[in-house]
């Protein structure tokens, strides 16, 4: 490992320049002599370490080197999805908390351990591109079942590797690979289109938001990196609302033959991709693709990625209850066109749920409800009728004979 494929040496970096991109993180298993002598595989086991023992009780457990010539291995500590889930709940709580302190917000937020759970998957992340691009190495990456932490962490490795994946064909791509392709159960984890203790619906104690998880992740790079990147954040944005939206096919059931062979998704629903695509205002103006491609591999000094991690604050307080996206004033919309309205060409214009219409939007937008699932109750009403009506014809004639 570390050697080059041509019979020579690849020039390795000067060891000062890796130690200030690595910023002492873990320094000593990132930054070698260069050799690459005693390493032929890297193991990286994202489990924190103590549950990956606690495992063995169960007839599970994780590599030992000893039977593994030439490898190494590490733990990195990211929680499982109860884990996500409880700190999404945290999140979620507090930016919906009309009575949240706005003096000690950032410590609240803190408090959820969200961003460190966050900043944990993308150090994981930097670190394997960084064995990847550095080091030479061959990394192995795996978590207690293969595709949750398992599904984030390579596919944010590859969007610091290879430029094409910043691109909007090249991210969707890398959905498909990572998280559709390698068993994501967006169903199990999603509990799409099941009500709360609904007879016959999935276990709650699934329920996890890994997805948007990884959306928030990507969302970091992007905010702090934006012209390495063909989407912008409002991409990110619309696309977390289609995790739970239903309304295309591409994010339902827990697996490929789920959604090809026994649902048949494709053929009966539209490709969330597709939509996404065709709308301009997700696209980044100051893209250059040439540049992009020149510049290859997206390899910041660690601590400037994870000392700048902050609040997907677009995401997570757009249904809050005291103002926090930033907002224009009515008067001057006509010249400062709010961030989350978007123009689709093949429809009239779409606006996030981050717009603020005020009581009487939503009010509006309820009463819209309460007409269209009336009218479908009252469709439903219409029909028992007629089937009891039928059935009671049917009776009386069968009296008569």
């Amino acid at each position: 490992c570390g050697g080059s494929a041509g019979g020579g040496k690849k020039k390795r970096a000067p060891i000062e320049f890796l130690r200030m991109l690595c910023g002492r993180n873990n320094e000593g298993d990132l930054v070698g002599d260069g050799s690459g002598a005693s390493c032929m595989l890297k193991i990286m086991d994202m489990r924190p370490k103590s549950a990956a023992m606690g495992n063995r009780t169960q007839g599970y457990g994780y590599e030992n080197t000893n039977n593994y010539r030439g490898t190494t291995i590490n733990f990195y500590g990211i929680g499982n999805i109860h884990a996500v889930r409880d700190a999404y709940q945290k999140v979620n709580a507090l930016c919906l908390n009309p009575n949240t302190s706005d003096l000690q917000w950032m410590q609240l937020v803190e408090n959820t351990n969200w961003p460190s759970m966050i900043r944990l998957i993308l150090s994981a992340s930097w670190q394997t591109a960084f064995h990847v691009h550095y080091n030479r190495f061959p990394v192995l990456v795996h978590c207690s079942h293969g595709w949750d932490r398992t599904s984030q962490v390579p596919a944010l490795a590859q969007l610091f590797l290879d430029p094409h994946y910043r691109t909007r064909e090249g991210f969707s791509t890398l959905v498909e690979k990572d998280f559709l392709s390698f068993g994501h159960p967006f169903h199990t984890r999603c509990g799409h289109g099941e009500g709360k203790n609904e007879q016959g619906g999935g276990d709650e104690g699934q329920l996890s938001p890994i997805f948007l998880q990884f959306l928030d992740c990507v969302f970091q790079i992007v905010n702090q990196f934006p012209d390495y990147f063909e989407f912008n954040t409002k991409y990110l944005l619309l696309l977390s609302e289609h995790i739970y939206s239903c309304r295309f096919g591409t994010l339902l059931c827990d697996s490929e033959r789920e959604r090809e062979v026994v649902a048949g998704i494709r053929q009966r629903t539209y490709c969330m991709w597709e939509y996404l695509d065709s709308i301009p205002e997700l696209a980044n103006p100051t893209f250059d693709k040439d540049a992009n491609e020149r510049a290859g591999v997206l390899l910041m000094p660690l601590p400037m990625l994870l000392r700048n991690v902050t609040l997907w604050i677009d995401r997570y307080g757009m249904y809050g209850a005291k103002a926090t996206v930033p907002c224009v004033p009515p008067s001057l919309r006509h010249m400062y066109p709010p961030m989350y309205a978007v123009q689709c060409p093949m429809e009239q214009a779409l606006v996030l749920h981050t717009t603020r219409n005020g009581v009487e939007g939503a009010l509006q937008r309820a009463m819209e409800d309460v007409e269209m699932w009336k009218g479908t109750a009252m469709a439903a009403l219409e029909e028992v009728k007629q089937l009891k009506k039928a059935q009671a014809e049917k009776k009386d004639e069968e009296e008569k004979q």
